[in-house]
């Protein structure tokens, strides 16, 4: 395994209420072009009031070296001598002084946990960790626990939250609601742009090996939760739609959806839920397609009326069509997803740099990612159970 370079961080950390950048360390940055790691450090690097002061990259720098893609990280890691690249999170130098130091991480989910950890004891004072952050609540748990005894604040990458098609989404259905008229369903509709057949089938034994509800849809789980009022106590019943579901098998007795659509239908909420900021709704449905194209929508079905909210927008998706067309290689859904992503970073970042306590509000933070990862549990099994023996999954009540 390749060892580190150890270099003084590049932000100076003398006094820190003069601090004009704040020092990001990004976990695992993976191959140029293909992997999450890699897009956030493009849009980090870009950043005014970022310092980069590390790129921890276990796989290039260690046993993946010479395999594909190690020539595009190696270009990547050439243009950036002042970066600090290192095979392990416990490789990152130590913090000099008391200022802030956020630890971006963006490895596989299955590593998310370790990786947390790790960086909690190289230093990190703030942790912005790719969706969902974990492959269970229960992993969830106990690092939300690590994070408070170190006074750790922690963002988990669910940057649709703060994107403009779900603010329009919400506001409409609030206006509505003002209104007196009855809620619509809420509709959370998310389409990937992966090739049918082998590429596919490639992806989720790979990357996408955490499964649909976890992995590509974990997005719209964080909205049904922390947008609209969702809780695994709350729902009544799943119906799955099986003519616009398939379940493809990935052997080794594993299988996992290509698209997949269901509602679900929910008990009212309580007076505690609504003064929480959630909009509460009777129904969400959610329709997924792995192989669907490149768009995002939230749609509002009412008796009388639809509305429909998507991302990209017409304005987005011309410049996503141009930068595909000059740069074929980068996946699809980092151009739509961009701006968002972005925005994202830049709230977490001017929060950290103000001094600010907490979060920024309107980002998902453990607990919200929590209650994605919960609602994820609970549906993993019951939509198989729904396939299989096609009928509703409901609800196993205890008796009082």
């Amino acid at each position: 395994m390749a060892t580190a370079h150890k270099v003084t961080s590049p932000v100076k950390r003398a006094r820190d209420d003069q601090a004009q950048s704040l020092e990001v360390v990004v976990v695992c940055c993976g191959e140029p072009k293909k992997s999450m790691g890699w897009f956030h450090l493009t849009q980090l690097l870009n950043s005014p009031n970022v310092a980069v002061s590390h790129v921890v990259e276990p796989w290039f720098l260690g046993i993946g070296q010479g395999k594909p893609g190690c020539e595009a990280f190696e270009e990547l890691r050439t243009a950036h001598k002042d970066v600090n690249f290192c095979a392990s999170v416990l490789d990152v130098s130590d913090a000099s002084g008391t200022a802030p130091r956020l630890f971006l991480i963006a490895g596989r989910t299955c590593d998310a946990p370790r990786l947390f950890l790790e960086a909690l004891s190289r230093g990190a004072t703030h942790v912005y960790i790719e969706k969902p952050g974990g492959e269970s609540a229960a992993q969830l748990c106990s690092m939300r626990d690590a994070a408070a005894e170190r006074g750790v604040e922690v963002i988990v990458g669910y940057n649709k939250n703060v994107a403009e098609y779900t603010r329009n989404a919400v506001a409409a259905l609030q206006s509505r609601q003002a209104s007196g008229l009855t809620p619509p369903r809420v509709v959370l509709e998310h389409c990937n742009e992966f090739e049918p057949g082998e590429p596919l089938l490639s992806f989720l034994r790979g990357p996408g090996a955490e499964g649909m509800l976890h992995n590509m849809c974990c997005h719209e789980l964080a909205l049904a939760c922390t947008r609209f009022g969702v809780t695994c106590d709350r729902i009544t019943s799943i119906v799955l739609d099986r003519a616009a579901s398939e379940l493809v098998d990935l052997g080794e007795g594993r299988s996992d959806w290509q698209r997949v659509s269901f509602v679900l239908k929910l008990a009212p909420a309580s007076e505690a839920a609504a003064a929480s900021g959630s909009v509460s709704v009777d129904e969400v449905g959610l329709s997924a397609d792995r192989c669907g194209g490149n768009y995002s929508r939230i749609v509002l079905k009412a008796v009388d009326a639809e509305e429909s909210f998507q991302l990209p927008s017409p304005e987005h998706l011309k410049w996503i069509l141009k930068a595909q067309a000059a740069d074929p290689d980068i996946r699809p859904y980092f151009l739509q997803q961009a701006p968002d992503y972005e925005q994202l970073k830049t709230m977490f970042v001017e929060h950290i740099l103000a001094g600010l306590p907490g979060i920024p509000e309107g980002v998902v933070g453990l607990e919200g990612a929590i209650e994605a990862l919960q609602l994820a549990d609970l549906l993993v099994p019951a939509l198989k159970r729904c396939w299989a023996v096609d009928e509703p999954w409901l609800p196993q009540r205890t008796a009082a």
